[in-house]
C-alpha cells in the first residue's frame, strides 16, 4: 500500500515540474527512514514521508523529520493514508506531533488545482479556517448585524465577534451556513501545508543516547565533541546518512550543514551508500562525508568519488572547526 502511494506522489510531482529524488534499492529501508522521497523545485526543498496510520507514529521518526527541515531549510509533506478510526479526509489538515497530515487527494487537488484544505481536523467533526476580516466585510456588505447573523446562524453574537476577530474556528456545519448566508468562498482561508512553518529545537530533541551508539560511533561522536562541531544522529540510518554535522558559526564557511554515511564494514556496502550519498547532495547542494574506520581499504575509484572518504585517524588530527573543513575541502580538491 505504501508504496503504491509514494510511487503515486512521485509520478503527480514529476508531472509538476518538481525535481524528485528516491532511495532505490532500499525499499525494506524506506518505512523506517524520515523520508520516502525528496523533492525539489526553484529554490524549495519538500520532504515527502507516507503513513499508513498517523495515529500510530515513531517519536524517534518525527524527530528526524523536524531535524532534516531545519538542517535543509525544507519542508516536510505528510502523506497519511488513514487514522485510527478511517481513511484521511480530502482537503483536510490533521495535526499531530506539531506537524500537518494530509491525504494523498489533499496533495493531488493543491497540486493539480491549487486547492489547497480549509478543514482542519477535530475529534467530533472539523473546524474551519475563516478569514474574520473577509466575513465582517461580507456581512457589513449585506447591513446584517452581528446579532441577526447569530440568529440565523444559532449561536451567539459573541461568537460572531470571535469568528471576525479570528479567535475562534466554526464547526464545519455553521461554515457551510455561512456560505450559504453570503455565496462566497473566500470567507475560508486556505491552509497550505507547502509552506507551513515548523517550531522546533533540535538542542531540546530527542537525539540517539550514548548507549545506543556502537562502539564506533560512540569514538567518532567523541571526536566530534572535541573538534566543537554538533551532531545528530538518525535513529534509523545509515541511508543515505546516519550523521549530520553542524555548527552555529556558520559565518566562518559555507560548509555546515553537513551530512555523513559512516561503515565499519567493507567496500560493497560503502559504494552503495556513496551511491545514495552522492545523489542526496547533488540534488541539494550539500556537502558530505563518509567516515571510516582505519583498517578499511579505499579502492582507488573510492580516492576519486566526489564524496570525501575520510578515516577516523584523520579525524583525530584535527583540532577545531576551521581544520576540519580545510581537511574536508583539501580532500575534494584532491579528487
Amino acid at each position: 500500500m505504501i508504496e503504491k502511494v509514494i510511487q503515486a506522489i512521485n509520478e503527480l510531482l514529476k508531472k509538476a515540474n518538481f525535481e524528485t529524488f528516491v532511495l532505490e534499492n532500499f525499499s525494506t529501508q524506506k518505512t523506517k527512514f524520515c523520508f520516502d522521497l525528496l523533492v525539489k523545485k526553484d529554490n524549495s526543498i519538500f520532504s515527502v514521508k507516507v503513513f499508513h496510520n498517523i495515529d500510530n507514529l515513531n517519536p524517534s521518526i518525527i524527530n528526524d523529520i523536524k531535524t532534516l527541515s531545519i538542517l535543509l531549510q525544507s519542508k516536510p509533506l505528510l502523506i497519511g493514508i488513514r487514522n485510527r478510526y478511517e481513511k484521511l479526509q480530502e482537503n483536510t489538515i490533521y495535526m499531530r506531533e506539531g506537524l500537518p497530515f494530509f491525504s494523498l487527494k489533499t496533495l493531488e487537488n493543491i497540486v493539480k488545482y491549487s486547492q489547497f484544505p480549509y478543514i482542519l481536523a477535530r475529534r467530533g467533526g472539523g473546524v474551519i479556517f475563516l478569514n474574520g476580516s473577509m466575513m465582517k466585510t461580507l456581512r457589513e456588505s449585506k447591513f446584517l448585524s452581528r446579532k441577526e447573523l447569530s440568529e440565523k446562524l444559532g449561536v451567539t453574537k459573541r461568537t460572531i465577534c470571535a469568528y471576525e476577530n479570528d479567535s475562534m474556528r466554526p464547526s464545519e456545519k455553521i461554515a457551510m451556513k455561512l456560505f450559504e448566508i453570503f455565496g462566497e468562498s473566500s470567507i475560508f482561508r486556505k491552509m497550505n501545508p507547502f509552506d507551513w512553518k515548523i517550531k522546533f529545537n533540535m538542542e531540546e530533541s530527542n537525539k540517539l543516547e550514548e548507549s545506543e551508539l556502537t562502539p564506533f560511533e560512540s569514538h567518532i561522536q567523541e571526536v566530534m565533541n572535541d573538534i566543537g562541531i554538533s551532531t545528530y544522529w538518525y535513529d534509523w540510518g545509515p541511508i543515505p546518512f546516519k550523521l549530520s554535522l553542524y555548527t552555529r558559526l556558520n559565518d566562518s564557511s559555507d560548509i555546515f550543514p553537513m551530512f555523513s554515511g559512516i561503515s565499519e564494514r567493507q567496500k560493497k556496502l560503502i559504494e552503495l551508500n556513496l551511491k545514495c550519498l552522492r545523489m542526496f547532495t547533488e540534488l541539494f547542494n550539500k556537502h558530505s562525508i563518509f567516515i571510516v574506520n582505519n583498517n578499511i581499504k579505499i579502492s582507488e575509484n573510492l580516492k576519486n568519488d566526489q564524496i570525501p572518504i575520510v578515516k577516523v585517524k584523520e579525524l583525530e588530527k584535527v583540532d577545531d572547526e576551521e581544520e576540519f573543513v580545510e581537511l574536508v575541502q583539501g580532500t575534494q580538491s584532491n579528487e
